[in-house]
């Protein structure tokens, strides 16, 4: 029926306006719901760059921070290491006076027993030539005294007043113990000459026995002691810093999306609904000019 069309064009009408309005509705929900989005990616992008502009920072400070601690410990270690150098130095210094104290003290003590040596060396040579000496005069005086005895018996002899072969016998005798007690003077003379010179032999080998054991005594050069090795610096790690942060570091910052216009979307609903209408109406009005011819 006509009035069928225009009942039901105005429900489309109606429900076209809801439709619209629902639409609207929609489009500022969406719109609202893009623009909380849109703040909470700005807030969290923003959150995320400045966590890690504070990571950086700390681990920047934490790099000071090792460094620092580094330097310190190479510090420490460095002035111990000098420490034990000078006290080590110290050490070797004192032990190097003391041996060249000793050195030269072993060498004035071996110069002094050299000449000990040497002095004693010549009072016993000297004593005994000495005694040689007195030994050879002894030996002078006995064969002055057996000169004299002979002398005296030749005298003695001849004063009796005898020739013949009885004096020139006794006269013999006599030269004979003359020559004989002359020859045990050369002899024991000769004895004591030999004994003299071994005697003075032997010293000179006594003392260059004494002289070798002295020089045997005599303390070796004790020469120049190494010194300590001179403290190295401690080495000291190199730390590498995180790069500045830039711009192009962080990312895009977010994008807002595309608004919906609320008024678009219900004349998009409403050009429909209107067509809807319009034809219905359209309808009514072409039945009822019928109806009236």
């Amino acid at each position: 029926m006509p009035w069928d069309k225009l009942i039901g064009g105005l429900f489309s009408f109606f429900g076209g306006k809801q439709q619209a309005d629902a639409a609207k509705e929609m489009a500022e929900l969406q719109n609202k719901a893009m623009e909380e989005q849109y703040k909470y990616d700005l807030d969290a992008y923003n959150a995320a760059k400045q966590s890690a502009i504070s990571k950086r920072d700390h681990a920047v400070r934490e790099i000071e921070l090792r460094a620092k601690n580094e330097g310190k410990i190479a510090a420490h270690k460095d002035a111990m290491n000098q420490a034990s150098y000078n006290y080590n130095m110290q050490i070797r210094n004192q032990q190097q006076g003391l041996n060249d104290r000793m050195y030269a003290k072993s060498e004035d003590i071996y110069d002094k027993q050299l000449s000990i040596n040497a002095a004693n060396e010549k009072a016993a040579k000297m004593d005994e030539r000495r005694k040689l000496r007195e030994i050879e005069t002894e030996k002078r005086y006995d064969q002055q005294d057996v000169y004299l005895e002979t002398l005296e018996a030749e005298g003695a002899i001849r004063a009796r007043g005898q020739s013949g072969r009885s004096v020139d016998k006794r006269s013999s005798m006599n030269a004979l113990k003359s020559s004989q007690a002359l020859a045990l003077l050369d002899l024991s003379l000769d004895n004591a000459t030999i004994a003299a010179q071994s005697a003075i032999r032997d010293i000179g080998k006594e003392r260059v026995i004494k002289d070798i054991n002295a020089y045997a005594a005599k303390m070796l050069d004790p020469g120049e002691l190494p010194e300590p090795i001179a403290p190295i610096a401690t080495p000291q790690a190199e730390f590498l810093y995180p790069p500045v942060y830039e711009d192009y570091d962080f990312g895009p910052a977010p994008v807002k999306g595309a608004r919906t216009s609320p008024s678009a979307a219900a004349q998009k609903v409403w050009g429909t609904t209107i067509s809807s209408v319009a034809g219905t109406v359209g309808s009514f009005f072409a039945d009822n000019t019928k109806n009236i011819n």
